[in-house]
Formats: structure tokens, C-alpha cells, sequence
């Protein structure tokens, strides 16, 4: 070693003046007491290492070990009916011959009826938790959930869950890409939890009823069931004397990022939203519409503003007997500001309703839509009550009310026509429309959730869920792992299901729900206007054939079956 070469070399340098002052049997001595203790340094020199490779191994187990890893997978069969009652669906517009101005062209679409007998899925989640020290944590899970066989993105079917974009990331069937469901920074302070990141806001209170777990989000399902990037602060209101446990909130997220770098890319820019109809005639020989003359619709798009979400929620446990049973309940309730709320998500689809040749609904490729302008805010209030009797019942119920807070404006997907200057110009005539179906006017929506769970034993769980959703009914739940979202049902949802546990971590799951649509629209918020002569709720009763661009379900039947493990 080094230290042995260092000290022989002084050795050697000090043994002729030792050897001038001193006998030989002494500087022999003097030697040999020199060896032993360079001896002595090697050993503990050699002990120094095998310590400093022994903790170096030590420490490299303990670095993965601080991951705290955990999950789920389940693998499901759906089988599903749809029905669609008759419609008129619109195809754009045509020169009236008579006065030379445009009327709309409608195709009566009869009743319909859709199946797929067997749709297979996975989907499998992995949850992980790193402690960085007594006062901080990191959270976050990992999602990869696909249709067997399936597109990578979504055929559009009306629905906003067929829109790829980062709301709904891993919550609807895409590709076998393990996608960021959640990841954030979680420090508890004297005064409060900061929590930073992408936040836990999918699967809230009370869906783990259902599921026979704990709860696992902030906010309510009927309020907030969507990926969200943001910032929350919880105050811990049991230090002031309330129950342990009770918690007070809030919350900031962004859900459209319009400027450089965000889903508008640049502060202005511009995106095909339709067609231009203004050369379509009608062709003298046929009697049919020349839809060939029509020109795609090119608009410019921004400048936009962000779209923000600010929350308030307060939590309060409850822990109590009644008689000789014990009992636990929780009571939540929440605020959502949603401020400057744009028609459409940055994200991808297939099949928009855009016509690749005019007449024909839908383009066969993989397209990119873009918010088109900021229509609004929105006020959402939701509050639950969940009620455990004992260790074998369950109830809940949750009820929401929003009010929209329009600013004017329609989303700019739609068809055009072009007047004379005199006449105003370019003008849409037909397209998404504008806040909750009015872009003038403030209205309201109620919806409420229902449902409970009996345990009769430690491994059988049977449950039943009920929603009902007004006519201007939304909420901001794109997806929730199931075949469509059902929070967000302009109608009635019923759900029923065993649950099966027929081995440790793992269950069987079979249900089934059963949609009943009353309105078009369902999971949106925005629509187009009342038709002339008709109210809102009239023009777009599923019942009263109303004209749309695209279908939407009266009814869907869906039988599922489900193996779930965790681990």
C-alpha cells in the first residue's frame, strides 16, 4: 500500500545516521518496532476498505429499497348493446334555387343498434411511494391500459372519452405505454400538507366503495375525475379541535395550456374547423346537392387564454357506535371555479367530425383538434355522504350543481357560409356551440349518485349504483376505466356487480349497467343552441328526432366480467 512504501522509504533514509549513533543490535530493534507498526497500518488500513465496500453494498440495497412499489392488474371482458334512436343528421348546407340563399341539408338516420359481444382489455397499475425524509414524500402511479387488438387512439363516438389527451390519460383504453397518472411532491409543514405535481384527482370518494378499498383522490367522482397538473394545500383542522382526520383545501391546476409550448403552440396560429358550403348548389340534372363545390374552412385560432381550476374541499371523518355496532362515516364537500373553459382539449382522435369530402362525417386518419376559443367559467359544487354500518354495509350518496358563466363566444368547429359584405361576410352557421348549449345566457345543471355495498362475508361484496344526470348535466370526468363514462350521463345509469374474492389479492368481478341516454351531448359542455321555435331541452331530446351532426346513444347495455389482483 501506499502508506507501507512511505514508510520504508523513511526507514531507509534514517538508517545510516542510526546506524552512526547507535550498535547494531539496536537499530535491529528500532526495525523491527518499525514493521510492526507498518504492519499494524495496513490492517486497519485493509479493515477501512472491506467496511467502505460493505456499507457501499448496503447503501445500494437500501436506494431501491426506499421505493415503496404496489398495484393492480385486471384483465376484463365487456359485451355491449347499443341502441340509437332515429336522428336527422346534418350534412351542411346547400343554395336554396329559389333565393339564392343557403338551407341546410339533413339525412333522416333511422333507428340503429350496435354490438360488440366481446371486447378484451388490460389494464395494469403500478403505485409507487419514495420517502425523501420524515417530512417529505413522492407519490405517483404508472397506467397501462389497452384494448386487445385495439387502435392506439380512439374512434370518435360522440363522447369526450374518445379524445386522446393528458385528462384522461390511462383512463381510457389507448396504447401499452405506461402512462403518468400521478406524480407529486407531497411535505407536510406544521401548518398544512403541500402537495405539487400531478395531482391525486382520478377515482375519488366514493368509488372505492365499489372497489372494496380506501379512498384514493381529493376530490369527489361526481366533481373531478381527471388528470390534472397542479398545486394543493390541506389544512389539518383536527389541531383546532375537530375530528381526527378533517381536513380543509385548496387547490390550483391548469387544464389548457394556450401559449408557446402548450396545446396552442404559438400565441396565434390556425386549424382546418370545417367546411365552407357557399358554392354548393344543387345540381338541375340530379336535384342532389353538389357537395364537391365545398371548401375546407381554415380559421385563425387565439390568442387564447389558459384554462384554470380552482378548488376548495373540506373532509370530515366520522367515528361512532350506535348500540353495539360500530360505525364510520365521512362527509365531503367541494368547490370548483373553472375558469376560461375552451370547446375541445388539445389531443387526438379518429374519425372527427370534419368531413374529408363534403358529405361524408368523418375523416379515416388519425387527426389533432385544438381549442378554438375560451367560452367561459363554470361554478361546481358537490357534496357527499358515505356511511359504513358496521364491517358488512356501505351507502352513499353525492349530489352536484354547476352554473355556467358564458362570455359570448361558440366553439369555431362548424359549417360556413360566406355573404356579402353587406351581409356581414363569412358567418358559421352550424357548429359545437357555445357554453352549456347558450352562449349568451347563464344556466344551470343538477346531477346525484347513489349506491351501496353489502359484504355478507369476508370474500363476497354485491353492490348497486344509481346517477341521474339534468339535461345540461356535466362534469369534469372524461373516463373512468369503464366502457363509457357514466357520471357524466345526460339521463339515468344503473350499475350492479358481484364481487368475488376467491383468493388472497385477487377477485372475480362481474356487473352490469345499464345506460339510459335522455339528451345529446352527454359529458360535454358545450353543444349548439335551441333549433327556431324550439327550446333547448326540445331540440335535443333523443326522442323527438333531433338533427346532430353525429349520433349519440339512447341506450347502452354492458355486461362485463373482470379478474382484479393486487399486489
Amino acid at each position: 500500500m501506499k502508506s507501507s512504501r512511505i514508510m520504508l522509504a523513511l526507514v531507509a533514509a534514517l538508517a545510516p545516521v542510526a546506524l552512526s549513533a547507535q550498535s547494531n543490535d539496536d537499530v535491529h530493534k528500532q526495525i523491527e518496532g518499525l514493521k510492526q507498526q507498518i504492519q499494524a497500518l495496513e490492517e486497519k488500513a485493509d479493515a477501512a476498505k472491506d467496511m467502505d465496500t460493505r456499507l457501499t453494498k448496503v447503501e445500494t440495497k437500501i436506494a431501491p429499497d426506499n421505493i415503496q412499489w404496489g398495484g393492480d392488474l385486471r384483465t376484463r371482458i365487456d359485451s355491449a348493446e347499443w341502441h340509437f334512436k332515429p336522428y336527422q343528421a346534418f350534412m351542411g348546407f346547400a343554395q336554396n334555387p329559389a333565393t339564392g340563399m343557403p338551407m341546410p341539408l339533413t339525412q333522416q338516420a333511422q333507428a340503429q343498434d350496435w354490438t360488440n359481444s366481446v371486447q378484451w382489455s388490460t389494464r395494469l397499475r403500478l403505485n409507487m411511494g419514495i420517502t425523501i425524509n420524515e417530512h417529505a414524500k413522492i407519490m405517483g402511479r404508472l397506467v397501462m391500459y389497452k384494448v386487445h387488438g385495439g387502435a392506439d387512439v380512439p374512434v370518435f363516438n360522440g363522447s369526450p372519452n374518445t379524445v386522446a389527451n393528458s385528462f384522461n390519460t390511462g383512463k381510457v383504453p389507448s396504447t401499452d405505454v405506461l402512462r403518468v397518472e400521478r406524480a407529486s411532491l407531497v411535505y407536510h409543514f406544521p401548518l398544512g400538507i403541500l402537495s405539487i405535481g400531478r395531482q391525486n384527482t382520478t377515482d375519488g370518494p366514493p368509488f372505492e366503495v365499489r372497489d372494496g378499498g380506501e379512498r384514493e383522490a381529493t376530490p369527489q367522482a361526481l366533481a373531478v375525475n381527471a388528470t390534472i397538473d397542479g398545486m394543493g394545500w390541506k389544512f389539518e383542522l383536527e389541531k383546532i379541535g375537530l375530528p381526527e382526520g378533517t381536513l380543509l383545501g385548496i387547490c390550483y391546476g391548469v387544464g389548457y395550456e394556450s401559449g408557446f409550448g402548450g396545446g396552442g403552440l404559438v400565441k396565434t396560429n390556425a386549424a382546418p374547423v370545417g367546411f365552407n358550403f357557399t358554392n354548393v348548389d344543387i345540381n338541375t340534372t340530379t336535384g342532389q346537392p353538389n357537395m364537391s363545390k365545398a371548401a375546407m374552412q381554415v380559421n385563425s385560432i387565439g390568442p387564447l387564454k389558459d384554462t384554470t381550476v380552482l378548488g376548495a374541499m373540506y373532509d370530515m371523518p366520522l367515528l361512532f357506535q350506535i348500540g353495539e355496532t360500530v360505525q364510520s362515516a365521512n362527509f365531503y364537500l367541494g368547490f370548483n371555479r373553472f375558469g376560461n373553459m375552451t370547446d375541445i382539449p388539445f389531443g387526438s382522435l379518429t374519425n372527427f367530425p370534419v368531413p374529408s369530402m363534403p358529405g361524408v362525417a368523418g375523416m379515416p386518419s388519425t387527426q389533432y383538434v385544438t381549442a378554438t376559443n375560451n367560452l367561459g367559467d363554470m361554478d361546481q359544487w358537490t357534496a357527499t355522504w358515505k356511511h359504513r354500518v358496521g364491517e358488512q354495509f356501505t351507502y352513499f350518496i353525492s349530489g352536484g350543481y354547476l352554473k355556467s358563466h358564458p362570455n359570448g363566444k361558440v366553439s369555431q368547429y362548424g359549417a360556413y357560409w360566406d355573404f356579402p359584405a353587406a351581409y356581414g361576410g363569412t358567418q358559421q352557421l352550424a357548429g359545437f356551440g357555445g357554453l352549456m348549449g347558450d352562449p349568451t345566457s347563464s344556466h344551470t345543471a343538477t346531477a346525484y349518485y347513489t349506491g351501496m355495498r353489502w359484504d355478507p362475508t369476508e370474500k363476497i361484496g354485491v353492490g348497486v349504483e344509481f346517477n341521474h344526470g339534468s339535461p345540461r348535466w356535466f362534469t369534469y370526468s372524461p373516463a373512468t376505466g369503464e366502457y363509457t363514462e357514466k357520471l357524466g350521463a345526460r339521463g339515468d345509469v344503473w350499475e350492479g356487480y358481484i364481487h368475488w374474492r376467491f383468493a388472497k389479492n385477487a377477485a372475480l368481478r362481474l356487473g352490469y349497467i345499464d345506460y339510459k341516454y335522455s339528451h345529446a351531448f352527454s359529458g360535454w359542455q358545450i353543444s349548439p343552441g335551441a333549433m327556431p321555435g324550439q327550446s333547448w331541452e326540445d331540440s335535443y331530446d333523443l326522442s323527438k328526432n333531433p338533427m346532430l351532426q353525429y349520433a349519440f346513444p339512447a341506450t347502452v347495455k354492458n355486461t362485463y366480467a373482470a379478474i382484479e389482483v393486487k399486489f
